[in-house]
């Protein structure tokens, strides 16, 4: 085997007749500079990890969107009715928003419950798979799914007044985008194992 050399820009390994890094494009006999020597080699390790990493969209996507669906149908089989309640309830939105009739409580509830297990499973079959950041990011978003399903079930049990279920929708959203957001760049920053 031949000698091997490194690229002093980026750290690759290369054959020792190397004219030319085939990564980076650094000529093998210019000189480099110490700050581009110490942090280019990190960037592109990073690069290369982001790359690898579980970005982007797979099989579980479109899957998720049947599932949203079926559970469209789910809440329509169960509340034939539900669909004439929310028109009506939109209907009444001419000077803004109206507060959420609890009639309508129930067949939300219902929603929230099946989307949420599937989050659930969905993000427990990433991380299996190794896409470990997009499968908790599922898991935080069934959770924070589950969280306002609970509210809904108190504001139809009586126990939230209307004035505060926006704003406990706004809370537990946004805590689950943080929530979200965190997990995603934890578990991005390290180095995935093949």
């Amino acid at each position: 085997m031949a000698d091997m050399v490194y690229c002093p820009k980026c750290g690759k390994a290369l054959p020792g007749e190397a004219i030319f890094c085939d990564r980076c494009g650094q000529k093998m006999d210019e000189p480099v500079s110490p700050f581009e020597r110490r942090w280019r080699p990190r960037y592109l390790g990073r690069l290369e990890r982001f790359e690898r990493s579980d970005r982007g969209s797979d099989y579980l996507d479109g899957v998720g969107f049947g599932i949203f669906l079926i559970a469209v149908a789910w809440v329509y089989l169960q509340y034939p009715w539900v669909w004439e309640e929310v028109v009506a309830w939109f209907r009444c939105w001419v000077n803004g928003p109206t507060l959420l009739p609890i009639i309508l409580t129930e067949p939300i509830f219902l929603f929230f419950v099946i989307t949420s297990a599937w989050g659930l499973f969905e993000g427990a079959l990433r991380m299996v798979s190794g896409r470990v950041a997009k499968g908790l990011g599922n898991v935080v978003g069934a959770i924070g799914g589950f969280a306002l399903a609970y509210i809904i079930r108190l504001y139809g049990q009586g126990m939230i007044v209307g004035a505060n279920l926006l704003p406990s929708f706004i809370i537990i959203i946004g805590v689950s985008i943080v929530l979200s957001a965190v997990v995603g760049s934890f578990s991005t920053s390290y180095p995935q194992r093949d």
